[in-house]
This record gives C-alpha cells, sequence and structure tokens, in this order.
C-alpha cells in the first residue's frame, strides 16, 4: 500500500494550482483595490460631513451657505481644509499633475486653480476644495494621493456640496462616469450600487 505521493503526482498538482491562481488572482486583485477605493472614499465623504456640520455650529449657523467658507476666497476655502481635517504640513500640491479618463486612457490635466485651498490628509489623501459658484462647493479627492493608478472615477472624485442644505452629491449623472478626468459621475454610481465600485 502506498503512503505518499511521488514526485511526478506533487508536480502535476502544484501545475493545476498554479493554472487556477494564474487565472483567478488578477480578478481577485481587481476587486480588492476596488473595496479598496471605495472604502477610502466613504471614509473621506464622512470626513466631509463632519466638517461641514462642524463648520456650521461653530458659526451658529444651519448650512454651509451662511459661512464664510461657502465664498469664493482661497483664503477661507484653505482654512476650511486646515481647520476641518487633519493635515500633513506639506506645501507642494498632493495631486497628480496627470489622470486618466477612466473609459478610453485618455490623459489630460487636473486644473487646480490659485483659488483652490488644497491638503494632503495625515491619512494619505489629497484633497481640495473650491467655492465658485453660488449653488454649490467642490470637493475634489484623490484617494491615495500622488500614487497610482491617477484614473478618474478609480481614486480621483469630485463631490459636490449643495451651499444651502449641505447635501454631498454628483452633480454629474451616473452615466457620466469615466467619461473625463474629474471621475465626476462615478460618485453618483457608487452611491446608487450601495458603496460598491460595480464598474
Amino acid at each position: 500500500m502506498r503512503k505518499a505521493l511521488t514526485i511526478g503526482e506533487l508536480l502535476v498538482t502544484m501545475t493545476i494550482i498554479g493554472v487556477i491562481a494564474t487565472l483567478v488572482l488578477p480578478g481577485f486583485l481587481k476587486d480588492y483595490h476596488k473595496k479598496i477605493y471605495v472604502t477610502k472614499l466613504k471614509k473621506t465623504y464622512e470626513m466631509l460631513d463632519s466638517a461641514i456640520n462642524q463648520a456650521c455650529t461653530d458659526n451658529n449657523v444651519s448650512y454651509l451657505s451662511q459661512t464664510k467658507y461657502s465664498v469664493n476666497n482661497k483664503d477661507y476655502q484653505q482654512e476650511f481644509l486646515d481647520k476641518y481635517f487633519k493635515t500633513t504640513a506639506a506645501k507642494t500640491n498632493p495631486f497628480s499633475s496627470q489622470y486618466k479618463k477612466l473609459i478610453s486612457g485618455d490623459v489630460g490635466t487636473v486644473g487646480l486653480g490659485s483659488n483652490h485651498g488644497w491638503a494632503k490628509l495625515t491619512s494619505g489623501e489629497a484633497v481640495s476644495y473650491y467655492c465658485g459658484s453660488d449653488e454649490y462647493c467642490v470637493f475634489r479627492v484623490d484617494i491615495n494621493s500622488t500614487d497610482g493608478p491617477n484614473i478618474g472615477g478609480r481614486d480621483f472624485f469630485a463631490l459636490f456640496i449643495n451651499k444651502k442644505t449641505n447635501k454631498i452629491y454628483d452633480e454629474y449623472e451616473e452615466n457620466n462616469c469615466g467619461a473625463n478626468v474629474y471621475g465626476e459621475g462615478c460618485f453618483a454610481k457608487i452611491l446608487k450600487d450601495n458603496w460598491t465600485m460595480e464598474y
């Protein structure tokens, strides 16, 4: 009676396991990265919601529109980030110089003007804040700063804040997701899919 596998049987078994791992591992890693991106995005969303509420409380008002943080002023926008988020002392722009479109892979430059407040958070995210509209402020987040993949809708997102209701939303339709380097529309899709990245 045989009590052990022969070397040939072990090699065949290991080859089969290797082929299965080669087929399964890339999909597993892709899903794993998507979950990490969504988890970090949700955490940043919660930090933003908390910051808006705290700014309103500190100013004894109900809505962001009633604070100085909702006007088109870089100093106030920078103060909002520095006061209500845990930021690093980094003075350089924490965003990548270029991002890719999710659908086409085309590369584009992201414009963070001189009137945007921006910071790198101690948890690693790059954030920018800009209020140039009467209706909303724009909060952009790259959940892993300059680290890749630097793709709009994968690790770079645009969140909009309604100044009059404090609601955080996506101004763009979910079917717009992946069409530009800003990731506009992708936050709407993630919310619709119950905080999952199904694209």
